[in-house]
């Protein structure tokens, strides 16, 4: 059974990029105000007639594969329950995702989720949209308002939290203490997720004075920026033991750049560098399955949006669903891949093209 926990607990937003959000989240409210006005309760989200449930998904990219997992999710929730679902996508712009969700109420979509570019800058359009019929839920990261009927997302202290545990141990085990020279990789400053997994490595990492983070730089959730980072700050901490990054891609950009510097040694070999991400996406397992990367946090979004979809169809039945719902990750290492845990947790990857 699938478990989950309710809490109250948000991350940190990233800052908005407010420059011409005031004009779109105008029309959004008088959208949102029309089609209230021009539906009944009946015929409230029923896709123009067809009679499903219309639930729009708001989304800010599609380059990141964690994200088509979540998109593969919504639409098998979708087809089990009978929803209509809409997709839209940002490509990470702000006003851009504004008008998404006045696109989706003017639709017609009953339900709108959420996975947001920017948190702190649509909660107008958020507010908007509850105001024009729609429930609006949050999928993968928060968006701090009270006009979210609940979220579905990893907590992403845990997160951080558990790669800072991994390099401690592997640190323990290959100094004989918990000692040793880190490189931290942070996500996009200022992302909620970023923020909230960096805040998990410090709470891990400064319990022992012993191990020297000796450089911390934005990666930005992203591979080539990673790999760039990587190979000037390997120049300068060649002795480096571990690698802390904020996702898998950035896992991929440190361990070709350690690569490319003549420095890659297999897990357990003599010299290695310690590299964990998070998210888990085909190349992040690829090399652990081929004992290149030492770990990854999996989240598996495909059964996080399909249980999305499960609380959309309890609402429906009458049940109340708010709050945040908590998803768990699972380490995922070279020693326990083919382990039955990861076989029931699932790998998501294997199933995303």
């Amino acid at each position: 059974m699938t478990r989950w926990k309710m809490t109250t607990e948000t991350f940190g937003r990233r800052p908005g990029r407010s420059r011409g959000l005031v004009a779109v989240v105008a029309s959004v409210a008088m959208a949102a105000g029309l089609s209230a006005c021009a539906s009944s309760s009946d015929d409230a989200g029923s896709g123009g007639g067809s009679g499903k449930v219309v639930v729009g998904y708001s989304g800010y990219t599609l380059s990141n594969p964690y994200f088509a997992g979540l998109i593969k999710g919504l639409e098998d929730g979708a087809d089990t329950h009978g929803f209509k679902l809409l997709q839209t996508n940002s490509n990470g712009d702000n006003n851009t995702q504004v008008n998404d969700i006045q696109n989706l109420v003017t639709k017609g979509a009953k339900y709108i989720v959420i996975s947001p570019a920017d948190a702190s800058a649509i909660i107008p359009a958020v507010k908007a949209a509850k105001a024009g019929g729609a429930t609006v839920i949050a999928i993968s990261d928060t968006i701090k308002s009270d006009d979210v009927q609940f979220t579905v997302a990893m907590n992403h202290v845990t997160i951080g939290e558990q790669s800072a545990q991994g390099i401690v141990d592997f640190l323990s085990q290959k100094n004989g203490k918990p000692a040793g020279k880190v490189i931290d990789i942070q996500g996009i400053a200022g992302s909620s997720a970023a923020t909230a997994r960096e805040k998990g490595f410090n709470n891990i990492i400064s319990k022992y004075p012993d191990i020297e983070v000796v450089a911390r730089q934005d990666g930005g959730f992203d591979t080539d920026k990673t790999y760039k980072v990587m190979t000037d700050l390997l120049q300068a901490h060649k002795d480096v033991e571990a690698v802390f990054t904020s996702n898998d891609s950035e896992a991929q950009g440190a361990t070709k750049a350690i690569e490319a510097a003549g420095l890659l040694k297999k897990v357990g070999e003599p010299g290695h560098i310690f590299v964990t991400g998070n998210d888990a996406p085909a190349p992040a397992i690829a090399d652990i399955r081929k004992q290149r990367q030492d770990m990854t946090v999996s989240s598996n979004p495909i059964k996080l949006s399909e249980l999305v979809m499960d609380k959309i169809a309890e609402i429906e039945k009458g049940k109340k669903v708010s709050g945040f719902i908590e998803w768990p990750g699972l380490v995922i290492t070279p020693a326990n891949i083919d382990s039955a845990e990861v076989k029931k947790y699932g790998i998501w990857a294997d199933q995303v093209g």
